[in-house]
């Protein structure tokens, strides 16, 4: 069996991911296909980096990774496959895996051939034919060319010193829960055990650090948690975080220590 997973900003309101998913079905025999998600906020390459980052691993090795989000950033850009952890990775080069590996390039980063004639729906065209060659054997030196340097992004991570954070909203999910670019070992390594209080742009600070989502009690009332991909997040008991304190992707939010 063949898995291959989709992260795509195409939404679903659109016909777009049922004809990549026909050109998958039509491309590969034994082929099963994996919904990431396809509600990445369009050209967010950013967010794709963090959705992908903290999902791709829970997938078998072997797992060929499909990225659509902004796929067309600027003319000329190069469409990588990359090998990491047994995983491999197809997508633009427009600053998404720099962000995704940055701590740590992989060694194993090739560009597609003949990226000149992707047009303007390459995840449903290049990509799937970079997937279905790989699927049947063939390896990344016969399909791609490798490269040492790929597009960099300014990168996700925090503003810090001593006494205060400065992040921004990566992310807001389903629920409207707000996740912050801080993770806990860097909030908890300026933190050293000192009190501490959020703040953003309305004054509803925050002043403590829930263990789980049921720690507060009162419908309306917010909070912060570490999630389950270990970042700092904002929350609102039974409500909509995000719409109702006015947060939005990139809004900076600050931590100030005591």
């Amino acid at each position: 069996m063949n898995l291959i997973t989709l992260t795509t900003d195409l939404g679903l309101k659109d016909y777009y991911v049922a004809v990549l998913k026909g050109e998958l079905i039509k491309a590969i025999t034994d082929v099963s296909i994996v919904d990431i998600t396809h509600n990445v906020h369009p050209f967010s390459y950013s967010q794709a980096a963090y959705m992908l980052a903290n999902s791709y691993y829970h997938f078998p090795n072997g797992t060929i990774h499909l990225v659509g989000v902004d796929t067309n950033r600027f003319k000329g850009m190069k469409h990588l496959v990359i090998q990491h952890n047994e995983h491999t990775f197809i997508g633009p080069d427009n600053g998404l895996f720099a962000l995704m590996f940055e701590k740590k390039l992989p060694n194993r980063i090739f560009y597609l051939k003949n990226a000149e004639a992707s047009g303007a729906f390459p995840i449903a065209g290049l990509y799937v034919r970079a997937a279905a060659a790989l699927c049947v054997g063939k390896t990344l030196e016969e399909i791609a060319e490798p490269i040492s340097t790929i597009t960099l992004a300014s990168s996700f991570r925090p503003i810090t010193n001593q006494n205060y954070i400065k992040g921004h909203v990566l992310f807001v999910d389903r629920f409207e829960n707000v996740i912050l670019n801080i993770l806990e070992e860097e909030f908890e390594k300026i933190r050293q055990n000192r009190k501490f209080i959020v703040t953003f742009k309305r004054n509803d600070d925050i002043a403590k650090l829930e263990t789980d989502y049921s720690s507060i009690q009162k419908d309306g009332d917010i909070s912060c948690i570490v999630n389950s991909a270990g970042y700092i997040e904002l929350f609102m008991k039974h409500g909509g975080m995000a719409s109702l304190c006015g947060l939005r992707i990139g809004d900076e939010v600050r931590i100030e220590f005591k």
